[in-house]
């Protein structure tokens, strides 16, 4: 086991250097030649010190993300000991399997919190040192007990059915639990902007009238209903900018961040709306759930397979009675984890490609490709984003294209001189 645990960490060591050797290259958001000093090249639109400071912030990121991200998989490994502790402690002092659960899920939740606290306090200080966030610690961990609260209110019922469905259905459990989730997944996206988000942040109506009204007009081209357009409060945690649309059906919005409407002017907004208005109209929201749904009974499946596999050849030797103990949690995490990180380059690129489909809409819409480009420099500069992304962040975390794209893009919407 320790010559295990000694080729583990040297493998991990030689991987952190190779791929922070990569993230930190000098030339690796290096602007073309032959785009250097057009609208693509932060040169034109940047300081020196913001294309500084983007620059060390993504790499930072970036690194962070890829060096996390196994690390989240180990740590469901090594806590299979307290794991086998937890199951036990809830088995003598709570009779019933509900209970037992319960008690299991909320110490296994506080556990995993205390042990990425300091990865989260480091990414609290970062978004701090480099200016993106100004949140107030207080609200910080006051967010940090509402996650908690929130992932056990959904932990535990859904970990509950899945139980349940397993003992119900012990070789079919993987297409039952599938065809339970659908209902779940449509259930939580529809009550997000409704119970959710107002948990975090406080949203109004559009407070400027003038701009409200233009927006209002937009809205109606498209069909959109004037009570979903909403602007929240995010100037006292953020200096950064966004907008996006959240829910399904009756309870979808569109929102702008209070920050959007402070830095950017009122024909840059209205193509960033018109953007969001493109996701609505095409229901991409929608169409994301369903992909996702579908790719989920692949997950389901698997895990069924792998984790029948893991519990007769190793179940025993790691303590585990069998599949309906609850102290395999972790290993089914580890599953689910492993399974999703394989389809995030899938779910990234259909992401990738509604993004281009929503900025056609904006462009449809409002023609104005100049405040496209304005309001994407502008999101870059504030948001301290960089023009390009390397290859393997696209696959990863490449839910939108990169800005240089997206701004050649609206380059043939702008006039000739």
């Amino acid at each position: 086991m320790k010559r295990a645990h000694v080729f583990f960490f040297v493998c991990f060591l030689i991987y952190t250097v190779m791929i922070a050797a990569y993230f930190f290259q000098d030339d690796l958001f290096a602007v073309p030649v032959q785009d250097r000093g057009s609208v693509v090249d932060p040169q034109t639109f940047m300081s020196a010190e913001q294309i500084e400071k983007a620059e060390s912030y993504t790499r930072i990121r970036y690194l962070s993300f890829f060096l996390e991200t196994p690390l989240q998989m180990v740590v469901l490994i090594l806590i299979m000991g307290l794991s086998i502790k937890f199951r036990n402690w809830v088995e003598k002092l709570l009779k019933w399997r509900f209970l037992q659960l319960t008690g299991y899920l909320v110490l296994f939740s506080v556990l995993t919190v205390l042990i990425y606290l300091p990865v989260d306090a480091f990414f609290f200080y970062l978004d701090h040192y480099y200016g993106i966030s100004h949140t107030p610690l207080q609200t910080w961990l006051k967010d940090m007990l509402i996650d908690m609260g929130l992932n056990l209110l959904y932990l535990i019922p859904v970990m509950s059915l899945f139980y349940w469905v397993m003992k119900k259905s012990p070789q079919k459990w993987w297409f039952w639990a599938w065809l339970v989730s659908i209902p779940i997944i449509f259930a939580l996206v529809f009550i997000q902007p409704v119970l959710i988000e107002p948990l975090y942040h406080d949203y109004q109506e559009l407070q400027d009238e003038a701009l409200k009204q233009d927006i209002l007009q937009l809205a109606a081209q498209a069909n959109i209903p004037a009570e979903q357009v909403y602007e929240v409060n995010m100037s006292e945690r953020t200096n950064a900018v966004n907008a996006y649309v959240s829910g399904l059906g009756s309870s979808s919005r569109i929102v702008l961040w209070d920050t959007t409407l402070e830095k950017m002017d009122e024909d840059e907004i209205m193509t960033v709306m018109a953007h969001e208005m493109g996701h609505y109209v095409q229901k991409h929201i929608l169409w994301s759930l369903l992909i996702g749904i579908a790719l989920s009974l692949g997950g389901f499946w698997l895990l069924y397979h792998v984790f029948r596999l893991f519990i007769l050849n190793w179940g025993s030797s790691w303590g585990i009675k069998s599949g309906y103990d609850l102290a395999a949690i972790p290993i089914i995490f580890l599953i689910i984890s492993m399974f999703s990180l394989a389809v995030t380059p899938i779910e990234n690129a259909v992401s990738r490609q509604y993004e281009r489909a929503a900025d056609a809409y904006s462009m449809e819409m409002t023609g104005d490709g100049e405040a496209a480009i304005s309001a994407f420099q502008k999101i870059a500069a504030e948001n301290l984003g960089t023009m390009r992304q390397p290859s393997i962040v696209r696959i990863f975390l490449g839910s939108h294209p990169p800005l240089e794209e997206r701004i050649k893009y609206f380059q043939q919407f702008v006039p000739d001189e």
